[in-house]
Order: structure tokens, then C-alpha cells, then sequence
């Protein structure tokens, strides 16, 4: 009886509560009631009357609850309860709220799956909670004028017959129902139309004057909307249409799936200081307004019915699939703008937010033609004389949006000198590489182009004297990312502080580096034959790629059928991932001290490589990866890793899927082995040979070893980890019992158990 605080909130398999817990009269903090159906095994909620419970309480099941009415309007009388939750399991007939008068200490009521047509009066909540009260038509029912002075959070969720605020017997005064409501949720509630109706208020305008105007809210901050599929009116009154309402304290609006919608409200004319002191009038619904997001907005159309409005404060405005919209607002401190799925005519508006964007993502609507004409292009409102500033932009987003190509685009110069990440889809006038942009962008940090189908690489092949002075083009760039680009066949100048290489679907890239860049890393080979390849790695620089891309550490490869037989990997490499590159078949990294190569003048190109020591040169059968790598990845690469591949030190996770042409997984001699945390190995026909030593295997978290027939037995040292492996599928073949030696019978056979125990980790 000494209890004081039981915590149960969040066990909701509790069924019932334990018989008799009105005896605990020193319980002050219950969290979570679960009222079952009367017995003599468990408690009902009678037995709460005489508790001084405080804090929060959640009771649950109230549909067991015999005369429920009385039982939860008594929970009212709790002094210390600051938050109640009343949840039933599904929506029934019920009255229980009709007469529940909460004391004034209660702050927090939240209600679940309510069975009643209309709520109670909640007048001194600050915050209210109703979710799945699917009967629920009224909010509020009561005979005389009414406010709720304290509320400040409500939301509404799943009300499916929500239709009205409020009913009163007598006529509303005009008075505001929610004087404090700082934040208004509504989600679900199909047949709600509108608002509730808004009372005049008084609005500064003019010379110390002031206007009337319409505000439900004059104290609200935040305003979510989501699925109301038939709302389409911001006032209750259909006869205030076309007055003005505001919204003079709302910071962030959320607009998402309300179809019927087809514009803000009327914005007033009011009051805004000016710079040079005074006051100028302004015609704005959401004069501190912050942040506007709209979503799946099928009928909206324009943001005012009066042209000329303004949102004086916001900073962020996110449009996404709103078809029928073809303008943007006036909005000069706008910093973040998204437009996703928008009409081509919306990016005429784009260009007077660029003094003052941080960031941009601009994806327009996708069209049929490649015309220049249908890939928009953003002109500058003001001549090229008054633009005298650099652009603050540091991410932009484009898609079918011309910023940087065709004619009428921007001339780079110095507008863009902080951006950092620039992202470029289904520009189909982008077909070279585009030098003095590249120029421009001195902070670019991330670069991604994506279904540029008719891009190719530089215009022309540039004269020797100037393959140094494109090597300085985007000097910080640290990520590159191509995908889908089939025409693609040349590469640019990649810069020395590239870290992450990303190619997907350039089936016609026969290079990851532009053949200007001192030489290409790859040799070209076409042959699959072993004398073939074996002479072309003999052909290998010591180090070409580690002049070029000395601190890459990350390397993506697929869908690129075209890149040549031997790849040349840089040392620092850390992750390799490479799929369906069909035509590369050697893996090799050189790890001597850095050579020029010799370039000659004829037409193809191609270097006269040094011949390299021949302690440096791998046979045609072993593959030598980067000494720090760790983690590789090669599916589906069929003719890839032929003969030996050795793992280095660092490597955690090889995983090689789909390859028929790989014998021998080995350590590299001389060095640590390593140790894995991951093995997987599947449809790899060939290969018949895992390294035995028993570091390898010991970290082991996942083994997958499927379809290899030609690896028949696992190495003895594998087979005494199996059981400490967490995960694993193996084939049947090679699941085996953990190694048990036999017990010698006397001490003469110790030595032969050892010969034997030796001779098995060897096999």
C-alpha cells in the first residue's frame, strides 16, 4: 500500500489491471489503465474515485466500462491531473463525453475512436487531441455564446463526419472562439468544407488608421491541412467570400491533398514600415508568414483573387504537384524554393528570388520534345549592368529546366561562386561539357547529372596546350555522379580532390577520366583472351590514377558495358562496388612511385606506356586491389576477377555475385590477413579456392556461400566457425558439424592427433 508511482504507459497487451487497486491510497502516478470487462480477477475504473492520481493518466477500453458517464466524468475532479487520454478500441455508441467537465487543472485531453456526434464543452483545455471519432459530426454544442480562452494546440484526425465547428442555440456574438490557438492540426476529415467562421477584427492601415477585417485565428502560428477532400472555403459564411481574411501571426502553413482548394484567402490591404521610415500599404493574408508548403493541390490556381499580394516574411515555399499553378508570389526574402512537377511557365518567376535563394530545386514538368524551346531557361529580369552581385545559391536542384545551357540561359560569370551541390536531370540541350560554367563554379563540392540523354563530352578534342588548363576545373569537387546518360563517351577533367565516383547506365563511357587528363587509367583491350590481357597489364604505369584522383575513396560502377578489359584502381580507394560492367575483366592497383606517361600525337590517342619493375606487374591470373579497400562488391560481372584475387588487410565485406571466371580467394602474402565481417560469395562457377587461415574467419557475422560447385569442401578452419556465425545459408553440401577431434585413449596418440589436426586446417 506504500506505492506511490506506477509506471504502465505504453503496455498495450495489458488486458486488465489487478483486483483491488482503489487500496493503494498512496498512488499518485498511474499511466495507463487497461479497464476490462467487471469481475472479481481485476479492477474497474471505480477504483480510481478515490485515488489522488496526478501527472498523466491513459485509460483504454472504456467500451467495458459499465456506466461509463459517470465512472469517466469523476476523473474530471482529479486537482493534479494535467493530462488524461481516453481510448476505446473501436468506435460505438456512446454519451460519455456529454457531461465530462475536467477541472481546471487539466490541460491535455486526448481522445481515441470516440463514439459520440458531438464533444462536450472543453473551455479551459489548453491542448485537444481527437483522432478516429468517425461519428463525430460537431465539435461543440452549447446554449449561449462561448470561448476558449485558454487553447492552444487542437488537432483533428480521422473525424470522417466532421462537418461543423460548432452549434449553439443562440446567436454567436462576434467574438473569437479561439483567442490563443497557436497551432491547428486537421488530417482526414472528408466532408469538412471550410474554416470556421472568422469575426471582424481591426487591421492597421493608412496614416494611423485601420480596416476591418475577418481573423479565426488571430493568435495562430501553425495551420496543417492534409486529405480534406472537400475543403475549399476559408470562412464557414459562404457570404464573406471575396471579404478579406487574415491571418495575422501564422509563421507556418501546410497545404497537402485538399483538391477543391483553388486559392489563399483575400489578403487585406495593411500597414508595412519602409526603410526609409514610414509606412507603405501592403495588400498580404499572411503577413508573418514563414514557411508555405503546398502538396497535391489538383484545382489551385492562383494565391490571391487581387493581384499583387505579398508575403513580406517568407523564407521557404514548397510547391509539389499543384498542375494548374502557372505563377509564384511576391516574396523578397524568400531563401528556400522546390517546385516539383510544375508547369515550364512557373520558372518565369524564378528569377526574381535570386538575389536572396539559398537554395533551389526547381523540377519542372517532364515534356515529350527535346526542343531548346521546351527546356526552359531563366533570364534575368534586370540587364546584366544592374546584376553587380554574387548569387548566395549553395544547392540547386534542376530538372527539364535550362539555368546554365542553350540560348537566353545565364552567363555563369560570378553569380554562382558559392554553390556547393548542383544536380541536373532531363536537360536535353545539355550535350557537351559545359567549360565555362565549370569556370564558375569554384565551391562546388557535389555534382550530379542524370537522364541527359543527349549529352556527349567536350565539343571538340582540345588542343594539347590546353588539356593543363582544364584539369583546374572544379578544383573542390568531391562527388561526381552520372547516371543514365547513353550517349555519354568522354569524360571531363576530374579534379585531384575528387573523394566519391558514381557511373549508372553510360553505356557508352569508355573511360571513368577524360583522355586529355595525361592518359586514360584504362588500357583498352577487347579481347577476352588471356594472352591478350596478360600483355596489356604488363603495358600499366606504375601509378597513373594516382596522379589523377589521389584521394578517391569510393568508386560505383553499372550498367557501363563500354569501359575497356583492365581497370587501373588508385590506392586509396576504400569501396568498390561494380555491376553488369560486362567488358572490364582485370582489377589492378599499382602501388610505385608516380610516372608521366608519354603522349604521343597520333590520332587515337593512346600513350606509349613505360614498361614498369617487374616486381610491380601482376600475372594475367591475379588481380591486386587497393591496399586500404574495404569493402568490395562485384555482381554480375561474368568475365571479371579470372584467376587469383587477393584480399587485402582492411577488407570487411567482399561480396561477389555472378562471376565465372574467379579461381582463388587468397591473402596477400606477407601482410596481416584480414578479417571479415561479411562473406558472400553466390553463382561464382569457378571458384574453387578460399584462403585457410583462421583470422580470416573469426569476425565472421554473415556467410553466404551459394551455388560455387567448384569449391567441394570448405577450408577446416571456416568449418570450425560455423557455429559462432550469427547468419548464414549455406549449400546443403557444405554444412557440417563442428570439429571434434577424438579423445586419445593414451598418451601415445597425442602426437598423431596433432599431425592430423595440422594436416586437415592445411586442406
Amino acid at each position: 500500500t506504500a506505492l506511490c508511482h506506477l509506471h504502465t504507459l505504453g503496455c498495450r497487451n495489458l488486458k486488465s489491471m489487478p483486483p483491488e487497486l482503489g487500496k493503494l491510497t498512496k498512488l499518485q502516478t498511474l499511466t495507463f489503465f487497461a479497464a476490462a470487462v467487471t469481475g472479481t480477477d481485476c479492477s474497474d475504473v471505480a477504483e480510481l474515485q478515490h485515488l489522488n492520481l496526478g501527472g498523466q493518466l491513459e485509460l483504454c477500453q472504456i467500451e467495458n466500462v459499465i456506466e461509463a458517464e459517470a465512472k469517466v466524468a469523476n476523473l474530471g475532479n482529479k486537482k493534479d491531473l494535467r493530462e488524461l487520454t481516453l481510448r476505446w478500441n473501436s468506435v460505438c455508441d456512446s454519451m460519455v463525453l456529454d457531461n465530462f467537465e475536467p477541472h481546471g487543472g487539466l490541460q491535455v485531453l486526448k481522445i481515441y475512436s470516440y463514439g459520440g456526434e458531438c464533444m462536450g464543452m472543453l473551455q479551459n483545455m489548453v491542448e485537444i487531441h481527437l483522432f478516429h471519432c468517425e461519428r463525430l459530426q460537431v465539435l461543440f454544442r452549447c446554449s449561449a455564446s462561448f470561448t476558449f480562452p485558454k487553447l492552444k494546440v487542437l488537432m483533428l484526425e480521422r473525424l470522417l463526419g466532421f462537418v461543423r465547428w460548432w452549434e449553439i442555440d443562440e446567436k454567436q456574438e462576434e467574438q473569437t472562439i479561439f483567442p490563443v490557438l497557436e497551432k491547428l492540426f486537421i488530417s482526414n476529415c472528408g466532408k469538412l468544407v471550410a474554416l470556421p467562421e472568422a469575426p471582424l477584427l481591426q487591421g492597421p492601415c493608412g496614416e494611423g488608421g485601420y480596416t476591418l477585417v475577418r481573423s479565426a485565428f488571430p493568435a495562430l502560428k501553425v495551420l496543417k491541412m492534409k486529405e480534406l477532400e472537400s475543403f475549399r472555403r476559408w470562412d464557414a459564411v459562404e457570404e464573406t467570400q471575396g471579404e478579406q481574411i487574415v491571418f495575422p501571426c501564422l509563421e507556418e502553413l501546410s497545404i497537402e491533398k485538399c483538391p477543391k482548394l483553388t486559392a489563399l484567402p483575400e489578403a487585406p490591404l495593411l500597414q508595412e514600415p519602409c526603410s526609409e521610415g514610414g509606412y507603405r500599404l501592403v495588400r498580404s493574408a499572411f503577413p508573418a508568414l514563414k514557411v508555405l508548403k503546398m502538396k497535391w493541390l489538383g484545382s489551385f490556381q492562383r494565391w490571391d483573387a487581387v493581384e499583387g499580394t505579398l508575403f513580406p516574411h517568407l523564407e521557404k515555399l514548397s510547391v509539389q504537384k499543384c498542375p494548374k499553378l502557372v505563377a509564384l508570389p511576391e516574396a523578397p526574402k524568400l531563401s528556400v524554393l522546390e517546385i516539383e512537377d510544375g508547369k515550364q511557365e512557373i520558372s518565369d518567376s524564378v528569377d526574381r528570388y535570386l538575389p536572396s535563394l539559398t537554395n533551389l530545386i526547381l523540377k519542372l514538368e517532364n515534356t515529350e520534345t527535346t526542343s531548346e524551346v521546351e527546356c526552359t531557361s531563366i533570364v534575368l529580369v534586370d540587364s546584366k549592368e544592374k546584376w553587380n552581385q554574387k548569387s548566395p545559391l549553395t544547392v540547386m536542384e534542376l530538372r527539364c529546366c535550362n539555368l546554365f545551357f542553350g540560348s537566353g540561359a545565364l552567363e555563369p560569370c560570378e553569380y554562382f561562386v558559392d554553390l556547393e551541390k548542383l544536380e541536373i536531370d532531363r536537360c536535353d540541350v545539355l550535350v557537351h561539357w559545359p567549360e565555362k560554367v565549370f569556370q564558375s563554379l569554384v565551391s562546388l563540392r557535389s555534382l550530379a547529372i542524370t537522364n541527359c540523354e543527349n549529352l556527349i563530352g567536350y565539343a571538340q578534342a582540345p588542343l594539347e596546350p590546353l588539356a593543363s588548363e582544364r584539369s583546374q576545373h572544379l578544383r573542390g569537387l568531391e562527388s561526381l555522379c552520372l547516371e543514365n546518360c547513353p550517349s555519354l563517351v568522354e569524360m571531363f577533367n576530374v579534379p585531384a580532390s575528387l573523394k566519391k565516383m558514381n557511373f549508372d547506365r553510360c553505356i557508352k563511357l569508355d573511360s571513368i577520366f577524360s583522355k586529355q587528363q595525361g592518359m586514360a587509367e584504362l588500357v583498352q583491350v577487347s579481347s577476352s583472351s588471356e594472352a591478350i590481357r596478360a600483355a596489356a597489364v604488363s603495358e600499366l604505369p606504375s601509378s597513373p590514377m594516382n596522379h589523377f584522383c589521389p584521394c578517391l575513396e569510393d568508386l560505383l560502377l553499372s550498367g557501363c558495358g563500354s569501359l575497356p578489359a583492365v581497370l587501373n584502381l588508385p590506392p586509396s580507394l576504400k569501396y568498390i562496388r561494380i555491376a553488369s560492367c560486362s567488358s572490364i575483366q582485370v582489377l589492378s592497383c599499382q602501388l610505385g612511385g608516380l610516372q608521366k606517361p608519354e603522349v604521343t600525337t597520333s590520332i587515337s590517342r593512346s600513350p606509349i606506356m613505360p614498361q614498369p619493375p617487374a616486381a610491380a606487374t601482376p600475372t594475367a591470373r591475379e588481380h591486386l586491389l587497393p591496399p586500404h579497400l574495404e569493402s568490395l562488391v562485384i555482381v554480375d560481372c561474368a568475365g571479371m576477377l579470372g584467376g587469383t584475387l587477393r584480399l587485402p588487410a582492411p577488407l570487411k565485406g567482399p561480396q561477389i555475385m555472378g562471376n565465372s571466371g574467379l579461381t582463388s580467394l587468397e591473402c596477400l602474402s606477407g601482410e596481416h590477413p584480414p578479417s571479415l565481417d561479411v562473406l558472400y560469395l553466390d553463382r561464382c562457377s569457378t571458384l574453387a579456392s578460399l584462403p585457410n587461415e583462421l583470422q580470416v574467419y573469426r569476425s565472421l557475422v554473415y556467410l553466404q556461400i551459394r551455388g560455387c560447385p567448384a569449391i567441394k569442401k570448405l577450408p577446416r578452419c571456416l568449418q570450425q566457425q560455423l557455429g559462432s556465425i550469427s547468419r548464414k545459408r549455406l549449400d546443403a553440401c557444405y554444412e557440417v558439424t563442428e570439429f571434434k577431434p577424438l579423445k586419445p585413449k593414451t598418451w601415445k596418440e597425442i602426437p598423431r592427433l596433432v599431425r592430423e589436426r595440422r594436416q586437415a586446417c592445411r586442406s
